[in-house]
């Protein structure tokens, strides 16, 4: 029988989350694979060149954490917006779902704890997301469960008569549209300051949602309908 593993200490989480913290940083501003385990060790002031190693395992754990972190949020926001749209009509339920969509990402841009750094990460990882949402084990990275997310949006795309092969395809393209357009935009507040850019930020949201159900209430086009008949 294994021997049970001790709880881990309070300098060891305030060091795990030290770690995450510098990594966000550093992973945010450079690319994911251009920071190594080693440097996020330095720059969190550790003396152990392996402490990143021996916490997370590999730069996969460390993606993970920081998912862990943040995503579970994201996820239970989104299950609150869900709830309170009941059963609108059907274009008011895709504004609905898209609303649901967008806004506890976009709440990340306020959040002082590696909120925009999670979405500059995210921005590269943003087929992950996508294919999480479908269902689709896309990585070893796991999130935070979507099942009744995803299965409203599919639902609310095939009753307007897009086939599956083209609701995959619009999902990828909003959540692109979703995590760049907010990693542009919080690049944006940076550079002209956060407290000036409320507003600016709440048409950013705005427009943004608006961009996502054009998208995905276009109509299907004919080349889409001839390859989903055939």
């Amino acid at each position: 029988m294994p021997l049970p593993r001790a709880a881990p200490t309070r300098r060891s989480l305030e060091t795990r989350a030290r770690l995450i913290a510098v990594a966000e940083r550093l992973l945010a501003a450079r690319s994911i694979e251009g920071v190594s385990l080693n440097e996020i060790s330095k720059a969190a002031g550790q003396r152990n060149s392996n402490v990143c190693q021996y916490h997370f395992g590999n730069k996969q754990g460390l993606l993970q954490a920081i998912l862990d972190k943040h995503v579970p949020g994201i996820a239970t926001e989104r299950e609150a917006l869900l709830a309170a749209l009941g059963r609108p009509g059907r274009r008011a339920q895709l504004r609905g779902l898209v609303r649901a969509f967008v806004r506890p990402v976009a709440a990340k841009l306020h959040d002082p704890d590696g909120g925009p750094e999670f979405i500059r990460i995210n921005a590269q990882l943003v087929a992950l997301h996508t294919l999480s949402v479908q269902g689709v084990p896309a990585s070893p990275l796991r999130l935070a469960r979507a099942d009744r997310f995803s299965r409203a949006l599919s639902r609310a795309l095939r009753a307007r008569g897009v086939p599956e092969r083209l609701v995959q395809q619009r999902l990828l393209l909003a959540a692109v549209l979703v995590f760049h357009g907010l990693d542009d935009h919080s690049r944006m507040l940076e550079a002209a300051g956060r407290g000036a850019a409320a507003a600016d930020t709440a048409l950013f949201v705005a427009n943004l949602e608006d961009a996502i159900v054009a998208l995905l209430s276009a109509p299907v086009p004919v080349a889409a309908r001839a390859t989903s008949r055939s």
